[in-house]
């Protein structure tokens, strides 16, 4: 996995071409928390790998749906004033001007940093950058983090029961589905005196009428019995 973070005055030094590469890139994602903006190559089957790039503290932006072949450039004084000349009420702030150059044409990213990561991206995650947060699936619903809903996206129950039945391994879809598990708490007694208990999951349902009905005729029989809600990524 190759990865870069640059921020600082020794690692973006004027008119330097910071990042190069051939492979397609596309817009992925804008996350208002920390304005950050995704860009990503994710052409796994010819080149093996995801290419994430990632602008945080972004103040404007001039970019396009998707670059075929993409170079990073830090400016110039001159790249410098024909910015300001054309975005009169841009203010630099402190802020750093990212060039993006393809195909002869010449785009801008203004932030406070930038950085990349290529590695082979697992299906639970969705972006190298995304942060692991407990509360949520093991597959991040969100690309940056909380501010755009970047993630999957709900899935018909149709989708799902074709998902469980198609043989082999299906295509990732970039959907999911919540099911409804009734768990349940047992507890008996051993042979040796001291109590057993068990905890299961008693039946899963695409509807929480379903799952409701069966936890009303478990309850009475268990320890403990309630209803967990599991999105299911397809």
């Amino acid at each position: 996995m190759t990865k870069a973070w640059l921020h600082t005055d020794q690692q973006l030094p004027p008119e330097t071409e910071l990042y190069r590469s051939d492979r397609c890139f596309r817009l992925w994602a804008y996350s208002v928390s920390h304005s950050r903006l995704l860009l990503r190559s994710n052409t796994l089957e010819e080149h093996g790998s995801t290419i994430d790039m990632l602008f945080t503290g972004m103040e404007a932006v001039k970019t396009r749906a998707a670059y075929n072949g993409l170079a990073i450039r830090s400016p110039g004084p001159e790249d410098i004033a024909r910015f300001k000349d054309a975005t009169p009420g841009i203010e630099l702030r402190g802020r750093r001007l990212f060039l993006l150059e393809s195909q002869g044409e010449t785009d801008y990213v203004l932030a406070n940093a930038v950085g990349w990561q290529e590695g082979v991206l697992g299906s639970t995650r969705m972006s190298f950058f995304a942060a692991i947060d407990p509360e949520r699936p093991a597959w991040a619903r969100h690309a940056l983090g909380p501010g755009y809903e970047a993630g999957l996206a709900l899935a018909s129950a149709e989708e799902l029961i074709n998902a469980l039945t198609a043989t082999g391994t299906p295509a990732r879809t970039e959907r999911y589905r919540d099911v409804y598990v009734v768990m349940a708490r047992m507890e008996r007694d051993t042979k040796l005196g001291e109590p057993l208990i068990e905890t299961y999951a008693a039946g899963a349902f695409l509807t929480r009428t379903d799952a409701e009905d069966l936890h009303a005729r478990l309850q009475p029989r268990t320890a403990a019995c309630w209803i967990e809600e599991v999105p299911i990524a397809i």
